[in-house]
This record gives structure tokens, C-alpha cells and sequence, in this order.
């Protein structure tokens, strides 16, 4: 069983060296983050980041039992207050696929039955729209705008991963300094804040992986019905998550996997596994019989007709035009299929066609060319999720672009050190909670990569064991102490890579030049069914827009129509410009830069024809998000500043800062590691 353990082990540990790769030299661009340091100034920060956490651990350790437990308990009440203030001063309007899902949610919390068409194509998120309802019914009977609370709740969940986390590491006799380290962790995840206010599927399994592994690890440590009772919920649990995403299949398959390893390592009798596996099966049956009866009593009826085959899926993730994520176009021609037999035959042959194409040689660079969509960002796609608020701080709406270039930064360097420590983590221990993560690891991926869609996102489970496999894996590494001749050298090294790292920063912020800010939006309506308002003759439709800051443009989604049309532009009392033309004459509108503030556009039909725009209808405001007990329509928009001369992605002065902190705390981490000659015992 130990070659075994070990091969599965150091398999993880081998893809997540190619991630490292990856993640340094290969970044993604095309999703929402397109700016990136260079690889030296990745690197340079990696490099201090590893010499600050050995010296931050040697520190740690020599704190009494009562500073660090009091320490602890600032970290976490940290925690707090950041996820309080996030919850309540970011609210997400919800796109794409969560937009379909609130929507439903809504009309099932006001006692309606009947169902979107988008869910008769993806009947996937049917489970995850009666879970949010069921949330939002009593909500609403405080509140019509319920976003604030239902982020915190996201939080909540989120954070059962943490205290899971801890709990393993006070098991596993690495408290101190590992619960600060995990906390830490948890505190300046830019991928934990960005799903917890992101209303859909993806923060709810983010904490299944740690969840489900504090449960197995608790069991071992009671007996009789408490160990039936642990290993039930345990298996609910997982049950649920397969529910709401498929993809978590894999964690189920683990668990399964897991539970004979700890057979084999003489941990479980042959009845205790049989009882383990039983439990699985069955939460698995009933979760699933549980929810088709939610799903009847809620009115849905599946239509097999309408609904994507599970090929269409491999489909679009074997495309070669593409690097395995989703396309509208792959959707549409399968989806224009009349019946589920044709959209299945229209599936195959495109996978068939397209491996053809491909060949041997060409299948295997596509699937490396997934692999670095599933890894190669440490953000997991979390600056794609949104750019449309409800509510956000008016210095992010108008700086997005600056604040996600530093916050990429940062995340990607951390995101780099837990990969490097948690290869470390791989390779040193064999016990069965490594071989668990590592089994989950090798099955999401091969899941997504070997011939499903992928995404960035879709590598969120992951990142709890990831963070949990990286202080595992620090605490191999050897305590550091540098000679005088070292310390000498280091200084030298850091003061070169920090000249260095500042040049290229700069030089990065003055080639990267701005031409657009976005100052508002409501992009919905677009997505899987495309929404249009009618405007008949001499009919008007009045519509109001926020911006966010100064504004010059505005870009509306008209059909095309040679009708003529008057659209007319203000501010309070005060008309800004009126425009009269065609709606595709119409489509960009330039007005001169008016302040941040509530605008309204007013649209009439001057023609003797119906004209009509893009719209989106919903039982909340997307500017307000006050729920409304009847749907409404509210047209698309995106309100733009529009440089003249373009502004440059980030300033000198900010370089300057993030690099003199960088070097600051490498250099004085050195400084301790030079001076500091007493060696700590490892607990």
C-alpha cells in the first residue's frame, strides 16, 4: 500500500510542478485579468515571500501559548470585520448563469411554479435555484434588498473550511504556527472574498474538500453511533455538493478511494469499510431522491428535448479554436437541435471531427493547453465573475483596473509559494489526509482537463487543501540561518532584484496605456436568451443609469432598424445631449464628460415601426436591488469615461511603495535569519 500512496503522492506533486511552470511563465490574459508583471518581478517576489514566511515561522514558535492564542484571536476577529465590511459595501447584481438562478429563486420565494427556459437547457442548476429560494423566502419577509445578508451567509459557509482547517491542524500538532498561518491565509484570499460575494454555485463546494476531511478525521477518533452518525453527515455532506455541482463527483469517488486505503494501512476493519462505503452509497441515493421530489413539488418538469446532452459539453471543451472554456457558438449549434436525439448526434460528431482534426500530437497540446486554463492562475478566475454592482466603494468602480493589477500581483505570488510548499507537503508525507487532498487534486483535474469544459473557477475546491498542503509543507522545510559572508551576498541580491523589479513595473505601467473606464453597466439580458423591449410609434421608454464617476460614452444594444429615433440625455433638470437618427446610428453615444451621478436616458420612436433594445426583465433592480413584486424591464447599457489621451495602468509612486515594502520586510527577514543562531525544536 505505501508505493502506492506514495506514487499517487508524488503524481500530484508532479502536476503541480507543471502549475508552477504555468503560473509563472504562462498566466492566462484572456479572462478578466489581462495585466501582468513580468516573470522576473514574479519571481524576485516568490523568492522574498519564501525568506519572510521561514523567518515569520522561526518568530511564531517562540511565542508563549497565551500571546499566540491571543494572537489568534485577533487574526480571526480580523476576519471578521474584513468579510463584515465586504459583505455589506459589495453587492453583486449577478450575471450570466447566477442572473438566471436569483431570478428563479425570486419567482419560487413569492409561491410562483412556473420555470425559465434556460433551465430546461441546463437543468444542472435547478438544485442550487431551490436551495437559494428557500434562503431568500424568509429573508424577504424582513427585507425586499436581502443581497447584504445572503453575503454574509456565503461567508459563513465559506468559513466552515476554516474551521475545518484548524481543527486538522490542531489534530495534526502544527497549532503554532499553522492556525496563523492558515488564518492569514484565509484573510488576504482575494479568490475567498470575490465567491463569497458571488451569488452562485461555486462558494457553496469551496469548503467541501476541508469539511469532509475534518469529518473523516474526527470519526477516527470516536466510536459506535457516533462514528455512524459523523460518517452520515460526512457523506450528506459530499451528497449535496454533487447536487449542486457534478463536478464534485470526484470528491465523492475520493472518499470512496480513501476509505480503502485506511483498510489497507490496517486503520478500518473489513466491516467498518463495508459500513463506510454503505453510508456513501446511500446519502448519495437519498440526497439524490430528496431533491427530484424538491424539484416536482416546485413545479419543474424536466424537458429532454431542450436540455444539453453531457457530450455537448466535451464538445466545446475539444474545440481547437479555443483552450477548452465555454463558447456560445458550440452552444448555439447544438442547442438549435430539435430533438435530445439530435443534439446528441450532433455532440458526437463534433468530438468525433474534431479529435480527427486534432490527431494524436494535436489532442495533447490541446490538453496542455487546459491544463493551464485549470492552473495557471492563482486568482481562479475570480476578477471574471462580475463587473456590475449594485453597491460598491466608488474608488474601486472608478481604479478596477489598477486595484485587480496589485491584487493579481499579490495573489499570484502567493498563490506560486503554496504550490512550491505544497509539492514539499507531497513528496515528505505519506499519511492518508495528504493522499486524500492529492486524490482530490488528481480527480478535479483530470475531470476538467482530460475532457470536460474548463475554467479557472473550476479549480476553487481545490484551494483550502491547497492552502492546508502548504503549511503542511512549510513546516518540512528546515528553519534557515544565514553566515555573515550569505547576508552580505542576500543584501546585494535583494537590492539588485528590487531595482530590477521596480524598473519593470514601471516600464509595465507606462507601455499598458487605458483608453476606457467603465463608470456603470447592465449587461444582463444577453446570455443563453437574448431580451429586447419593444418601443412602438411614438411611444417612449425612460430608462435611469448610475455612473460610478465622470462619463462621456454610452453604448446601448438596438436591433437594427432604419426607424428614426430621438434619444435624449440628463442630469436632474439638466439636458446633457439629444441625439436623432437610426438605433444602429445610435448604438455609441458621445456626450461631453458630465460628473458621477444618476442619469437619465429617454428613448421615442419617431418612426412609423416598432423599434427594439436590449433589456433585461427581473424581479429586482439591478441598480438598487430592491426586490419588486412584478418583474420589470430594464434596459443594457455600459457608461464609459473615454480618454482622449490615454491614462497609464498604475503610477510610479505606487510602484515605488509596493517594491520599498517588499524589499523592506526580505531584507529584514534576512537580517533575523543572519543574527538569529537559536535553534526551535519542531513540535
Amino acid at each position: 500500500m505505501k508505493p502506492i500512496v506514495k506514487g499517487i503522492n508524488w503524481l500530484a506533486a508532479a502536476v503541480l510542478v507543471v502549475a508552477i511552470g504555468l503560473a509563472w511563465l504562462q498566466p492566462i490574459r484572456f479572462f478578466g485579468n489581462p495585466d501582468w508583471a513580468s516573470p522576473l518581478v514574479q519571481l524576485a517576489l516568490v523568492l522574498g515571500l519564501l525568506v519572510c514566511l521561514n523567518a515569520g515561522r522561526q518568530i511564531v514558535r517562540q511565542l508563549s501559548a497565551k500571546q499566540y492564542h491571543w494572537l489568534v484571536l485577533g487574526a480571526i476577529g480580523l476576519v471578521v470585520v474584513v468579510q463584515g465590511w465586504l459583505a455589506v459595501n459589495f453587492v453583486d447584481v449577478a450575471r450570466a448563469d447566477a442572473f438566471y438562478v436569483r431570478q428563479q429563486a425570486l419567482v419560487l420565494a413569492s409561491g410562483g411554479h412556473q420555470w425559465q427556459h434556460y433551465f430546461m437547457i441546463y437543468p444542472n442548476n435547478v438544485n442550487m435555484t431551490l436551495l437559494e429560494a428557500a434562503v431568500l423566502k424568509p429573508l424577504l419577509h424582513l427585507t425586499q434588498t436581502p443581497w447584504v445578508f445572503m453575503n454574509g451567509l456565503r461567508f459563513l459557509w465559506a468559513d466552515t473550511a476554516l474551521v475545518s482547517g484548524l481543527y486538522l491542524l490542531k489534530q495534526w500538532r502544527y497549532w503554532q504556527p499553522g492556525a496563523l498561518g492558515l488564518i492569514g491565509l484565509w484573510l488576504v484570499s482575494v479568490p475567498v472574498a470575490a465567491y463569497g460575494l458571488f451569488a452562485y454555485t461555486d462558494v457553496l463546494v469551496l469548503p467541501l474538500m476541508l469539511d469532509s476531511l475534518a469529518l473523516l478525521t474526527l470519526s477516527q477518533q470516536v466510536g459506535g453511533w457516533r462514528r455512524w452518525g459523523l460518517w452520515l453527515i460526512d457523506g450528506l455532506l459530499v451528497a449535496v455538493g454533487v447536487m449542486l455541482k457534478t463536478n464534485l463527483i470526484v470528491l465523492w469517488l475520493a472518499l470512496v478511494m480513501i476509505g480503502g486505503i485506511v483498510w489497507r494501512q490496517r486503520r478500518w476493519s473489513g466491516r467498518q469499510l463495508f459500513g463506510w462505503l454503505m453510508s456513501l452509497a446511500v446519502t448519495l441515493l437519498l440526497m439524490v431522491a430528496v431533491m427530484q421530489q424538491a424539484q416536482h413539488q416546485a413545479g419543474y418538469q424536466r424537458q429532454p428535448n431542450a436540455a444539453l446532452p453531457a457530450t455537448s459539453w466535451i464538445a466545446m471543451s475539444l474545440n481547437p479554436k479555443s483552450d477548452g472554456q465555454y463558447r456560445h457558438d458550440d452552444f448555439a449549434l447544438v442547442n438549435q437541435q430539435p430533438t435530445a436525439k439530435a443534439k446528441q448526434q450532433q455532440a458526437q460528431q463534433m468530438i468525433q471531427q474534431r479529435l480527427q482534426h486534432m490527431g494524436v500530437t494535436g489532442t495533447l497540446v490541446h490538453l496542455l493547453k487546459k491544463l493551464r486554463v485549470f492552473w495557471a492562475t492563482g486568482d481562479f478566475d475570480s476578477f471574471k465573475l462580475t463587473t456590475q454592482w449594485i453597491r460598491a466603494p466608488r474608488w474601486y468602480w472608478n481604479h478596477q483596473r489598477q486595484c485587480q493589477f496589485w491584487l493579481v500581483l499579490m495573489t499570484q505570488t502567493i498563490y506560486l509559494v503554496m504550490l512550491v510548499q505544497a509539492i514539499v507537503a507531497l513528496l515528505q508525507r505519506h499519511d492518508w489526509p495528504v493522499t486524500f487532498l492529492a486524490l482530490t487534486i488528481l480527480g478535479l483535474m483530470i475531470f476538467h482537463v482530460g475532457f470536460w469544459e474548463v475554467e479557472g473557477r473550476y479549480a476553487l475546491p481545490l484551494l483550502p487543501g491547497l492552502m492546508l498542503l502548504s503549511l503542511m509543507g512549510g513546516r518540512e522545510i528546515p528553519d534557515w540561518q544565514f553566515s555573515a559572508p550569505m547576508r552580505h551576498r542576500f543584501r546585494w541580491l535583494t537590492a539588485t532584484l528590487a531595482t530590477v523589479s521596480l524598473i519593470s513595473l514601471w516600464q509595465t505601467s507606462q507601455s499598458t496605456r487605458v483608453n476606457d473606464v467603465l463608470r456603470g453597466s447592465q449587461g444582463n439580458g444577453t446570455y443563453v436568451v437574448t431580451m429586447k423591449q419593444t418601443i412602438r410609434p411614438h411611444q417612449v421608454l425612460k430608462s435611469a443609469l448610475q455612473a460610478s464617476g465622470p462619463s462621456n460614452t454610452i453604448q446601448l444594444q438596438p436591433d437594427k432598424s432604419q426607424q428614426p429615433v430621438t434619444i435624449t440625455l440628463t442630469k436632474g433638470k439638466r439636458t446633457i445631449k439629444r441625439w436623432t437618427g437610426t438605433p444602429n446610428q445610435l448604438k455609441n453615444l458621445t456626450y461631453p464628460v458630465t460628473a458621477a451621478g444618476q442619469l437619465q436616458l429617454t428613448i421615442k420612436n419617431q418612426g412609423k415601426r416598432a423599434v427594439r433594445y436590449g433589456v433585461v426583465t427581473a424581479n429586482y433592480s439591478p441598480l438598487t436591488g430592491q426586490v419588486t413584486a412584478k418583474s420589470k424591464q430594464y434596459l443594457q447599457y455600459a457608461v464609459k469615461q473615454h480618454y482622449q489621451q490615454p491614462a497609464t495602468l498604475t503610477t510610479g509612486k505606487a510602484c515605488l511603495v509596493v517594491v520599498a515594502i517588499a524589499w523592506v520586510a526580505t531584507s529584514w527577514s534576512i537580517e533575523y535569519l543572519s543574527t538569529n543562531k537559536q535553534k526551535f525544536a519542531r513540535e
